[in-house]
C-alpha cells in the first residue's frame, strides 16, 4: 500500500468517527502532517494507526479526549518526535520538482503577456533580455521566499487547531490574505529592485514560452510519475 492509498484509507475510516471524535482527530491529523521535514509515509502509516486506535475505543463508548488525553498537542509533539526525517533523496527530488514547476509557470506567463503586449498592443521591443547573474540570483531569492511562505503557512495552520473557540471567518481570511499579499508584493519587488550584472541573454517571447512549456512539463511528468504532489 503506498503512500496515496493511506491517504485514501484514512479519508474513509474518519467517516465512521463521531462529530466529536471526528474533531478532535482532525486536528491531530493537521497538526502531524503539517511538520512537512518528517517522512510522509511514516507519518501516514501513524495518523492510520491513531485512527484505528480511536475507532476501536468508540465502539467500547470512549471519547478521543479519554483516548489521547486533555493536551493533544503535547500528545502530538511526542508522536512527531518519534517520526523519522523525510530521506534526502526524497527532499532534493520536491526542490528539483519545485524549481522546475516555479520557472515553467513563470516563463510561461512572463512569455504570453510579454507576447500579447507586443504583438496586440505595440508595448516593447518583442524579446527579454536576462542578465545571467541577476536571473540566477532572482531564482534563488524566489524560492527562498517560496519556502518562508509555505512554512509561515504551515505554521499558521497548526496554530489554528486546537481551539476551544476557533476564530471568525473573515478574520482568518483577512490573515491568509495578508500573508499572500507580502508574499506576492516580495516576489514582484525581486527583480524591480535587482541590479543588472552578469552575461546578457536575448531571447524572443515565443522562445520564452517553449522553454517555460518544457519545464512545466517536465515537473508534471515528474510529479504523475513519481507523487511527489499527491
Amino acid at each position: 500500500m503506498n503512500t496515496k492509498d493511506l491517504i485514501q484509507l484514512n479519508n474513509e475510516k474518519r467517516e465512521q468517527l463521531t462529530e466529536k471524535n471526528s474533531e478532535y482527530y482532525g486536528d491531530m491529523l493537521v497538526y502531524i502532517r503539517t511538520n512537512f521535514n518528517k517522512s510522509e509515509r511514516y507519518t501516514e502509516e501513524v495518523l492510520l494507526e491513531l485512527l484505528e486506535h480511536l475507532l476501536q475505543a468508540q465502539e467500547e463508548g470512549r471519547t478521543a479526549k479519554e483516548v489521547f488525553g486533555e493536551d493533544p498537542k503535547a500528545y502530538c509533539n511526542d508522536i512527531i518526535g518519534e517520526i523519522p526525517a523525510e530521506k534526502k533523496t526524497n527532499r532534493l527530488t520536491f526542490v528539483f520538482y519545485i524549481v522546475m514547476n516555479l520557472i515553467g509557470v513563470v516563463g510561461i506567463t512572463v512569455g504570453v503577456v510579454g507576447f500579447a503586449l507586443h504583438y496586440f498592443f505595440d508595448l516593447g521591443s518583442g524579446n527579454i533580455s536576462i542578465p545571467l547573474g541577476s536571473g540566477i540570483l532572482i531564482i534563488v531569492t524566489d524560492l527562498l521566499l517560496l519556502w518562508l511562505f509555505i512554512t509561515i503557512i504551515l505554521k499558521w495552520i497548526q496554530s489554528s487547531t486546537f481551539k476551544e473557540k476557533q476564530p471568525k471567518k473573515w478574520v482568518e481570511f483577512l490573515q491568509l490574505w495578508i500573508i499572500c499579499a507580502l508574499f506576492i508584493g516580495l516576489t514582484l519587488l525581486v527583480p524591480r529592485f535587482m541590479p543588472d550584472y552578469g552575461s546578457v541573454f536575448h531571447m524572443s517571447f515565443p522562445t520564452v514560452i517553449l522553454i517555460g512549456a518544457v519545464l512545466y512539463i517536465i515537473s508534471f511528468a515528474m510529479n504523475k510519475r513519481m507523487r511527489i504532489i499527491k
